[in-house]
């Protein structure tokens, strides 16, 4: 019994090896087929089904905005609460109106921040949108730029994307235009005016004479009627304060062409 024991054991241990070649062989041949199946899903062109709800989700708004952009503006007042998302390029148009043979244009003479509010205020809602850049209000004619006013590190909201226009007032010897960028405030909406004198065409900004004092702007009523031309007289709904009794009436203003002013009467 004993030698066919000692035949039989090198036979099973031969029968052993083969097996455990052939499955090694499968093996690698098995390994070799499935690697491009995970190289897929790491390049991304496995079906969202097969990606995990954690690699497909975007990061917050707020935290990716403010990740990579660097303020080129000094976060006072309503700058405190404005998330920048991106920072156009200089020379964007923000505001325009066709003017006689030429257009006014509110342009960013500065790369301009765009962004949006995270808190809601009297300016604006949240999540509405904000711009901030060193503005220029320019008259273009041809390739010929006049530069009428500026208004520096300037942030306004909005509450959509759209260009904005200015307002034309017709009056008998010149054309007036107001703009006012910011859209609400609780208290009066500031406008910048500029003339189109129809005489020679000649543009240029106005101010406004009230009681012995020069401003650069006009503030009006957000609810009341906006400013038009009354007689040859600027009317102006003024703001009313908290708890105030309404004016009587709009406030006139006088044009002078030659004073480049609208003196209140």
């Amino acid at each position: 019994m004993r030698p066919i024991k000692s035949i039989a054991t090198p036979l099973a241990a031969g029968m052993l090896l083969s097996l455990g070649l052939l499955l090694g062989c499968s093996s690698r041949e098995g390994s070799g087929t499935a690697a491009p199946t995970a190289e897929a899903v790491s390049s991304g062109e496995a079906t969202p089904a097969a990606v995990p709800t954690a690699m497909v989700q975007p990061a917050p708004e707020a935290s990716s905005a403010a990740a990579n952009i660097t303020r080129q503006f000094p976060l006072e007042g309503l700058a405190g609460s404005v998330i920048i998302d991106s920072v156009n390029p200089e020379e964007t148009i923000r505001a325009r109106s066709a003017a006689g043979s030429g257009e006014l244009l509110m342009i960013s003479s500065s790369t301009e921040e765009r962004g949006h509010l995270a808190v809601s205020s009297n300016d604006g809602l949240e999540g509405e949108q904000t711009y901030q850049a060193d503005y220029s209000i320019v008259y273009r004619s041809g390739d010929q730029d006049q530069v009428l006013l500026k208004l520096p590190a300037f942030l306004f909201v909005q509450p959509t994307d759209r260009v904005l226009e200015f307002a034309a007032v017709p009056f008998e010897k010149a054309e007036v235009y107001l703009l006012a960028p910011q859209y609400k405030s609780g208290h009066g909406l500031v406008a910048y005016a500029f003339a189109m004198d129809k005489e020679n065409g000649e543009v240029f900004p106005l101010t406004f004479i009230q009681g012995g004092i020069e401003h650069d702007t006009l503030v009006y009523s957000e609810i009341q009627p906006p400013p038009a031309n009354q007689n040859e007289q600027l009317a102006v709904h003024l703001p009313e304060g908290a708890g105030g009794d309404p004016e009587p009436g709009p406030q006139l203003y006088e044009l002078d062409l030659e004073k480049r002013q609208f003196i209140a009467q």
